[in-house]
């Protein structure tokens, strides 16, 4: 018999990030701030040529960073929502957040809860690596994975999961200081995408 890989069980997490996630260009959230300056009582500009004239303006852009959860084999093969699994198998759950922009993004904490009637996670196979802002799916596997603690991280790593009651298995994953499961502050730096996988075996 098997079973799909159901969508709420990819889905359901929650994310709260120093930088705006959501999907969009990169200036959906555009702010644009001037400064006036004249002469003789004319706000008509700045003081450029000491004649007043000139534009003082600056643009910043609210960039949108989106954070993706895979599901893959034990391959590493990205598994389509509503695939087929077994009872049985062991998959892997992927989240991972792009930082597209040229400078650091700080502040970044992630709870995801696993669906316990469905999986159960694999003590022990919390990891981590980055890759280039960018990266497809295959070169984001072949990274070097660093494996995290299962331990609530702080002040040893940035990831940790452990149990909410119910099945005597852990199932609340959080990256950062998520409040209430503390871990290392999470920072990802310029153009660069912050992975986290850990193991599940399917109910």
């Amino acid at each position: 018999m098997s079973v799909r890989v159901r969508r709420t069980a990819l889905l359901f997490m929650s994310a709260l990030l120093g930088w705006t996630i959501a999907l969009g260009p990169p200036n959906a959230n555009a702010a644009t701030n001037r400064a006036f300056g004249g002469i003789a009582g004319i706000n008509n500009g700045t003081f450029d040529g000491g004649d007043g004239t000139g534009e003082a303006a600056i643009t910043l852009d609210s960039v949108k960073l989106a954070l993706v959860k895979q599901a893959r084999d034990a391959s590493g093969n990205v598994l389509a929502d509503g695939a087929d699994v077994t009872p049985g198998q062991q998959i892997w759950f992927v989240l991972y957040i792009d930082n597209v922009t040229n400078f650091p993004a700080a502040g970044i904490r992630i709870s995801d809860v696993l669906d316990e009637s469905e999986f159960t996670y694999v003590p022990d196979s919390l990891e981590s690596a980055t890759a280039v802002s960018g990266a497809n799916d295959a070169t984001i596997w072949s990274r070097a994975w660093s494996s995290l603690t299962d331990a609530v991280g702080a002040p040893d790593d940035i990831a940790s999961i452990t149990d909410t009651g119910g099945p005597p298995d852990k199932d609340r994953l959080t990256i950062g200081e998520v409040p209430g499961q503390m871990n290392d502050p999470v920072t990802i730096s310029a153009n660069t995408l912050l992975a986290v996988r850990f193991r599940v075996t399917v109910d």
